[in-house]
């Protein structure tokens, strides 16, 4: 099986699932009403919520990024920063998931710095977005459990979560060994790739590994902590607040607790890497949380999903394609920076 047709293959069965989960999400609708719903929505409430959840998040993000980054090179500019993120947020709103690669390695070109390591920084962003996801998810599961296993029982919620956190867990206490153990384990690592792997690819493998974990030498920066923790709580709470204003676009009067918890389950959709930014499961969530535990009524509820879904995908495609064109990149430079990002680091 060729590349061209595993990707051919792959794009297919996404798109499937997508439309799969868009009739789930669609099915039981009363289109007069729902086309009632967006005529009489405030879209100024709306817009202000993608403000808050695309513009002063992705600053918050960025920032974040920065400390970072830091320990590979101190006090990268904005700007830079800025337009790596957002060119990697189109390309994941396009092709799910590509721009983990475009947007780590289009920085480290910009910056002159390691590629591996650049991109071992974005696994380290994940991996508090999924903290900050499971500590709000532990918060909710007090307060909303009956609800929300009533609602979501197919998915069995709390298993994932769970072995989700245990997971984590497991991999954090390994980094911060590995990382406060940096010679030890590289020699460990080394005799590791040379047992299990032929003698022209372990050093390469090994090389790449240990640029990975140099994404998360900011652990050894104590200095680093406050900072990222409290941006973290910053980034959540500014997506909590875009949640809460598009809701009061459609007439939908929750408290930020409640907007919390419609933000959560929607964050695990996303996890779930669909085309148009897990477009379908996106709707399916929003819509079963707000109807199955606030008595929302539907049509409001589809609504809310569709309009802040579309604002979030336009927004991150539109500001990503301004930077796409500032960056000078084009359909031909993408690629090549795919293939460079994806071929050994020298």
């Amino acid at each position: 099986m060729n590349r061209k047709f595993k990707k051919i293959l792959k794009a297919v069965f996404l798109l499937s699932l997508t439309f799969f989960f868009l009739y789930l999400a669609f099915r039981g609708n009363n289109f007069n009403e729902l086309f009632i719903v967006l005529k009489n929505a405030n879209y100024l409430y709306a817009l202000a919520g993608a403000f808050v959840g695309i513009i002063i998040g992705s600053y918050i993000r960025a920032l974040r990024w920065r400390y970072f980054l830091n320990p590979l090179k101190e006090n990268i500019g904005m700007n830079n920063l800025i337009s790596s993120m957002m060119v990697g947020y189109m390309m994941n709103s396009i092709i799910p998931r590509s721009g983990e690669i475009y947007r780590p390695f289009l920085l480290a070109s910009n910056e002159k710095i390691s590629r591996a390591s650049a991109f071992g920084t974005i696994l380290a962003e994940r991996v508090f977005d999924v903290i900050s996801l499971l500590v709000s998810f532990g918060i909710c599961l007090l307060y909303f459990k009956e609800q929300l296993s009533e609602t979501f029982s197919e998915y069995n919620l709390e298993s994932i979560s769970f072995y989700t956190f245990i997971i984590v867990t497991i991999f954090v206490v390994l980094l911060i060994i590995i990382i406060f153990n940096l010679e030890k384990s590289d020699i460990i690592i080394e005799k590791i790739t040379k047992k299990i792997l032929p003698a022209k690819y372990h050093e390469k493998v090994h090389n790449i590994f240990i640029s990975l974990i140099n994404g998360f030498l900011f652990i050894r920066y104590p200095k680093y902590y406050t900072q990222i923790l409290v941006l973290s709580v910053l980034l959540w709470l500014s997506y909590v607040y875009s949640t809460y204003l598009t809701l009061i676009a459609f007439d939908i009067h929750l408290n930020l607790f409640d907007s919390n918890l419609v933000l959560t389950m929607i964050t695990f959709a996303l996890t779930i890497p669909l085309p148009a930014n897990s477009a379908g499961i996106y709707h399916l969530f929003a819509t079963a949380t707000l109807v199955n535990i606030y008595g929302v009524d539907k049509e409001a509820a589809f609504g809310f999903a569709t309009v802040s879904h579309l604002l979030g995908l336009l927004s991150l495609i539109i500001i990503g394609a301004f930077y796409f064109v500032k960056e000078n990149l084009n359909i031909k430079k993408a690629k090549q920076l795919e293939e460079s990002a994806l071929s050994p680091e020298k």
